[in-house]
């Protein structure tokens, strides 16, 4: 299977970069009768070929390595005076399992996260691509991140071993456990359809946790946010870390009051050039910051309806890891920094 693989991955990327040039060279006999024309076109063909060899060969090599830290900053009312300027650094898509023979890079995520001098980390789910050692052997790293709040987390679809299709349905679950224990031995605070409160004195804000909330067909559908919520009041300043974006228009906006939503699992399908990806096709929401406004009016639906008073914002990450094939292109490798502020 791995060999096949590799070589329908040689096949793709083949025709992929001689394309341009197979193209150029067909176009270049439509000018046949204007030399200067059919030269030109002919290599434009090649020279898009060579350029696309370059930008792939980057996305390979060092563009799978090459980290950005991405800063926003979110201001709200319901964030409390104590926790005006609290730092969240978000995490997202770690798929150790690609990085098995290059530790360093995952000990460079762990320095520049660090760096940041976040209040709180959060990791929003897929630490693994497909069994819990990807991430054992990385315990001594992981254990090095560092906030005054310590790490919370949440599992994405990966973390659910259903790409182990060699394991029965048992030693997936057993797996599932290992991944969760180690966690905990970290000193993660897995968040489990529950939340946890942060106190700053007499404020507090609330980090809301749930299990992966996927379509239920392609991704499993475990997320259970009425009762992550139970208990917390509304006038409780709230982050949601889900680690399926969709779960935002599917659930939150309709049924909460969430003001931030912290997501993942598209990797902008690790590629991004000039604002797009091809992950647009397939998510609404697939990289950066997003409005409720926007996706609301996408849905056809005014929000005169809608069952909150202020602005709930989604960010989706793109992740740090890479699934398949280790390629990054425009898509980088992303640490993102949240700063709260005080509307």
């Amino acid at each position: 299977m791995p060999v096949l693989f590799y070589f329908l991955l040689i096949l793709i990327v083949a025709t992929v970069v001689l394309l341009p040039t197979l193209v150029g060279w067909g176009l270049s006999f439509l000018f046949r009768s204007y030399m200067l024309c059919h030269i030109a076109v002919r290599w434009t063909g090649i020279a898009a070929s060579v350029l696309t060899a370059i930008a792939l060969a980057y996305g390979f090599t060092l563009g799978a390595r090459h980290i950005v830290v991405s800063p926003y900053r979110y201001s709200h009312s319901l964030i409390p005076q104590a926790f005006d300027g609290y730092r969240i650094v978000q995490l997202s898509d770690w798929h150790l399992g690609t990085f098995g023979k290059h530790p360093e890079f995952v000990r460079e995520v762990v320095r520049q996260v660090n760096a940041q001098e976040p209040d709180l980390i959060v990791f929003t789910g897929d630490l693994v691509n497909r069994e819990s050692a990807e991430a054992a052997q990385f315990e001594e790293v992981l254990g090095k991140l560092k906030a005054k709040d310590g790490v919370m987390s949440v599992m994405g679809n990966h973390d659910y071993m259903f790409f182990a299709h060699d394991k029965s349905t048992r030693q997936r679950l057993s797996d599932v456990g290992r991944l969760q224990s180690l966690q905990r031995r970290l000193g993660w605070q897995l968040l489990l359809n529950e939340h946890i409160l942060l106190h700053r004195g007499v404020d507090s804000i609330a980090i809301i946790g749930v299990e992966n909330d996927g379509d239920g067909k392609h991704f499993p559908q475990y997320g259970n946010l009425p009762k992550a919520m139970e208990g917390l009041s509304p006038q409780t300043f709230s982050v949601l870390l889900s680690h399926d974006p969709t779960h935002w228009r599917r659930k939150v906006l309709e049924e909460t009051d969430i003001p931030l939503q912290l997501s993942g699992h598209t990797h902008a399908m690790q590629m991004k050039c000039f604002g797009w990806s091809p992950s647009s096709w397939i998510y609404p929401e697939w990289y950066g910051r997003y409005d409720e406004n926007t996706a609301l009016k996408a849905d056809g639906w005014s929000g005169a309806s809608a069952p909150h008073s202020c602005k709930r914002t989604l960010i989706v990450s793109s992740g740090i890891g890479s699934v398949a094939i280790p390629f990054r292109l425009g898509a980088w490798p992303e640490v993102v920094v949240i700063t709260l502020h005080r509307n």
